[in-house]
C-alpha cells in the first residue's frame, strides 16, 4: 500500500501511538518501513517529526543503512513550525500503523486475528493436505493453526520478533523463521504450497515483483501459489492468479478492538497460481 494510502485508511488505533514510538520498532522493520518505494514514509516526515526527540531520531538513524541515516539526520536540521511538525507525526503514526500494531501491541493484533477467522471453504481448498507448505508473513497463526493439521510440513516465515514469539509458542511442531517477503531463507523449490495472508501488494518491499518473484521461486514445478486476503487482487490476476470469492464469515470485534482496528474484515477471497 502506498504511504499516502495508508495515511488515509489508518485504523482509530493510529491515535495510541506517537511518533517516538518507530525508535522501539526492531532493526528489520525500520529497514523494511523506510527502504525506497511508493510505500515509504518520506524521511522529511521522519524528520519533521522528531525534530525535538534527538534520541528516538537518533536510534532510529542508526538502524538504517549509513547513506538514509545521515541523510535523515541532515533533513532534522531544517527549520520547522510547529504546526508542521505535528501534521509530520500523525501522516508518520498514521502511515506506519500496521507496523507499529505487530510490534508494539502484538496482543491486540493476536485478538483481532482470532476474531476474524478465514473462510472455512477457502482454507478447505488450499491443497494443504499431505504437503510441505510455506506460509510468509504468517503473523501470530491466524493460517498456520489450520495448516499445522494438514501439513507434512510447515515452515512459517514471520520478520516481527514479538509474532514469531507467539508462533514459536504456539506450534511447537512448526519451523518458526526469521525472513521477509523479497529475501525469503529457503531453498528454490522446496514447498509444494507457498500461502500468504493479507500481507502482500503490489508495492515494495511489502509487495511487487521482488515479493512474487521470491514466492514463485520457493514453489515445486506442479506446486501452488496461494493469496489470502490480498490487497489490490487485480495486479495479481494480471500475474497469472485465478481469483475465487467465498461466503465472508461471522466477526464479531469487542468493543476495545473495533476501537483500535475498525470494523472487521475477515478473509474471504482467494487467488491461486499453479506453478
Amino acid at each position: 500500500m502506498r504511504y499516502s494510502d495508508a495515511v488515509e485508511t489508518a485504523p482509530p488505533g493510529s491515535d495510541r501511538f506517537q511518533a517516538k514510538d518507530l525508535a522501539r520498532l526492531s532493526r528489520t522493520a525500520l529497514n523494511l518501513l523506510f527502504e525506497p518505494s511508493p510505500s515509504a514514509p518520506p524521511l522529511e516526515d521522519l524528520a519533521a517529526a522528531l525534530t525535538a526527540d534527538t534520541g528516538a531520531l537518533q536510534a532510529i538513524a542508526t538502524a538504517l543503512p549509513p547513506a538514509r541515516g545521515e541523510r535523515l539526520l541532515r533533513l532534522s536540521q531544517r527549520a520547522a513550525s510547529p504546526e508542521a511538525r505535528a501534521a509530520a507525526a500523525s501522516r508518520l503514526v498514521r502511515g506506519c500503523f500496521w507496523f507499529l500494531a505487530y510490534e508494539l501491541a502484538p496482543d491486540l493484533w493476536d485478538r483481532l486475528a482470532a476474531a476474524e477467522p478465514v473462510a472455512p471453504e477457502l482454507l478447505a481448498d488450499l491443497p494443504a493436505d499431505g504437503a510441505r507448505v510455506l506460509d510468509v508473513g504468517a503473523g501470530s497463526g491466524r493460517l498456520t493453526a489450520a495448516l499445522a493439521l494438514r501439513a507434512a510440513s510447515l515452515v512459517a516465515i514471520e520478520p516481527s520478533p514479538p509474532l514469531r514469539r507467539l508462533l514459536a509458542q504456539r506450534f511447537p511442531c512448526v519451523k518458526v523463521i526469521a525472513g521477509v517477503g523479497h529475501r525469503l531463507p529457503l531453498r528454490s523449490g522446496w514447498a509444494d504450497l507457498v500461502v500468504s495472508c493479507a500481507t502482500f501488494g503490489p508495492h515494495a518491499p511489502l509487495g511487487g515483483d521482488a515479493v512474487l518473484g521470491e514466492l514463485e521461486r520457493c514453489v515445486r514445478p506442479g506446486g501452488t501459489l496461494g493469496m489470502v486476503g490480498p490487497e489490490e487482487p487485480g495486479w495479481w490476476e494480471q500475474r497469472g492468479f485465478q481469483l475465487v470469492s467465498y461466503p465472508q464469515p461471522t466477526a464479531r470485534l469487542d468493543p476495545d478492538l473495533e476501537a483500535f482496528f475498525g470494523p472487521p474484515h475477515p478473509p474471504h477471497r482467494l487467488l491461486l497460481k499453479r506453478m
